[in-house]
């Protein structure tokens, strides 16, 4: 009988295998702890943007007579907030892949080391203290022995005759007050997006920052991080100090190429204060070229002063509008002019006079919206120039 001959694979049996090799589990090394965890990464975590933080250079602010280094201090949050380190980028979004917050507890998984960190932990690593105040809200006032939303307010924005509370905007706090908002939304708080308002809890945190009232920090960064993991395309915080956890757990760095370093913009001094557009004259701080609009002569002025009231002091709260375009300025020139003509015009006129000082404010108001429409597209541009640095481009 003769043999029967081997049957060679054809072209179907050979797709077929090869279709088969494709649906197999991929091998995983210890990048991952389960295949699961390893299309969440691709598919959920890594498109993400990491906000790396902001560095403050507290000395700056001690000589040049800006009260935030005393405040911090007595949180016990100097060193957090000075602190300087890589970021090691593709370590924070495989950390951010096992994350998981419970019990008030921290676990996670990076390149083959289990990550456990109760808040104790947490807050010893990061060498800041634990006290028993963990208040968090998202959409409401804080519920808080001694916290008075309207009174906190008028502190914030140094305005007694605000008459209720709301969500300010960046623009109507105090310097000392705009400058801690800005640490709470890129080191205590870190998120992207507008910081054009502010919300409930920065309103309770700044309050309580403004008044020695410690809070529990390891506790907000464990319940900030479960957050913004679960928002759907959420950035992903603290880029800065999950490095101090990673060296803590002895998370092996070397090698990795997606890397952040701290570069100037990161600082909070000098930098910072250029662009919110202050300059340190005669041993304080005053606003460059603050708009104001000039009145022909003193009975002018007097009549708007007690037209306006305490809104002077409002305006002085805000940030001076950035420089607009060469034909936005010839045409406020051209209003002030055409008004300071039209004042003269009206002298005898009460009635009239007032219609006039009352349309001169609302137009001169007008331009001063050019501050926050410039203040959004600065923080668009941080933000676009944020993920190209993430993405080493």
């Amino acid at each position: 009988m003769a043999p029967k001959k081997s049957v060679s694979e054809g072209p179907r049996r050979k797709m077929l295998k090869s279709k088969a090799q494709r649906d197999e589990a991929p091998s995983l090394d210890n990048t991952f702890s389960s295949s699961e965890h390893s299309v969440r990464f691709h598919d959920d975590i890594s498109p993400r943007t990491v906000v790396f933080g902001k560095v403050v250079d507290f000395p700056y602010f001690v000589n040049h007579h800006i009260n935030i280094s005393e405040l911090f201090e007595a949180q016990g949050w100097e060193n957090f907030l000075s602190k300087r380190q890589i970021q090691y980028t593709t370590l924070v979004k495989y950390f951010y892949t096992h994350f998981e917050f419970s019990h008030s507890k921290i676990t996670s998984y990076v390149k083959g080391k289990s990550i456990s960190l109760p808040l104790s932990t947490l807050a010893s690593i990061l060498g800041v203290p634990r006290t028993t105040i963990q208040r968090y809200t998202t959409n409401s006032w804080m519920q808080f022995e001694g916290y008075n939303p309207l009174e906190s307010i008028r502190q914030m924005c140094g305005n007694p005759s605000i008459e209720k509370p709301y969500r300010l905007k960046i623009s109507e706090l105090t310097l000392e007050s705009r400058l801690i908002h800005h640490i709470i939304s890129h080191n205590i708080l870190p998120r992207s997006g507008s910081y054009e308002y502010t919300s409930y809890l920065d309103l309770f945190i700044l309050w309580c920052i403004l008044n020695k009232v410690k809070l529990d920090l390891a506790f907000y960064i464990g319940w900030h991080m479960d957050t913004c993991v679960k928002k759907k395309n959420g950035a992903l915080p603290y880029g800065l100090h999950i490095t101090t956890i990673l060296n803590h757990f002895g998370v092996d760095v070397s090698g990795e190429k997606e890397t952040r370093n701290v570069i100037q913009k990161d600082v909070y001094g000098e930098t910072t204060m250029r662009q919110m557009r202050y300059e340190f004259k005669d041993n304080t701080w005053v606003k460059k070229d603050a708009h104001v609009m000039e009145q022909v002569d003193e009975e002018a002025q007097m009549d708007e002063a007690e037209a306006e009231g305490n809104e002077e002091a409002m305006q002085e709260d805000q940030e001076p509008p950035t420089a607009p375009s060469s034909s936005s300025r010839v045409n406020e020139d051209n209003f002030q002019l055409m008004f300071g003509r039209l004042d003269s015009l009206a002298t005898g006129m009460g009635n009239l006079k007032t219609s006039l000082n009352n349309f001169s404010s609302m137009v001169t108001k007008r331009f001063s919206t050019y501050d926050e429409n410039f203040a959004s597209l600065a923080q668009s541009m941080e933000e676009i120039n944020e993920r190209l640095i993430n993405q080493g481009i």
